[in-house]
């Protein structure tokens, strides 16, 4: 009777470790990226790198939580743009992160207007309006897992996945507490070969966070 007992005790005390480990994991991990990801960024200092090159431009990505119970628990409305002109925007998403299995996940989620969205970076209560009617959903194949590493979370697209006529996209975001890497490319389903990069400079395009600016 001893021994059943002390095995049952060993098996809920090892069960209990293991759940409050992924639990922590997860929540850490959330955590981090509400410490890290908001703000705003810029590529200067990667530009100032390669003088003479014609085809890398001045990016910026502001950033911010965004609450919209509606789209999900936690959010992050980012808007960009290029050449430091807020009306030529590249790129506005909502950011959605969610704990799953032990790790955490994060799927974008693309406004379909995004011209009436344009500067609601400083009046977030548009973005707060919105419903699923208002958004196209990337495909689960193209969430992105979310690991981190010492200070570093990454977040990356699985190995053709997110597929697109006979392409696949692959995407990675790293963040630490300096800025964020950003590498997007499409490349060939058959031999993954390049075919497109959002920036032909660069690989991935690197972001210092401007300090002193509120998210």
């Amino acid at each position: 009777m001893f021994q059943v007992t002390r095995f049952v005790t060993l098996f809920f005390v090892l069960v209990t470790a293991s759940s409050t480990t992924v639990a922590d994991t997860e929540g850490s991990i959330i955590g981090d990226i509400a410490r890290l990801l908001p703000g705003t960024y810029t590529n200067e200092a990667q530009l100032a790198s390669i003088d003479g090159i014609t085809d890398a431009f001045a990016l910026t990505t502001i950033i911010k939580p965004l609450s919209n119970p509606t789209l999900g628990e936690t959010l992050y409305y980012l808007e960009e743009f290029k050449d430091n002109d807020p009306s030529s925007i590249t790129r506005i998403r909502i950011y959605s992160f969610w704990p799953e299995d032990g790790g955490v996940r994060l799927l974008l989620l693309n406004p379909t207007d995004v011209d009436s969205l344009q500067g609601a970076h400083t009046d977030l209560a548009r973005a707060e309006r919105l419903t699923m009617s208002d958004i196209k959903v990337d495909r689960d194949g193209c969430m992105l897992d979310v690991t981190r590493h010492n200070d570093t979370l990454v977040s990356r697209m699985r190995h053709q996945a997110c597929d697109v006529l006979e392409t696949w996209v692959d995407y990675e975001l790293i963040i630490d507490q300096t800025g964020t890497w950003t590498c997007y490319a499409r490349r060939q389903q058959a031999d993954d070969s390049l075919v497109w990069l959002q920036m032909p400079a660069f690989p991935c395009i690197r972001q210092q966070r401007i300090a002193g600016v509120s998210p």
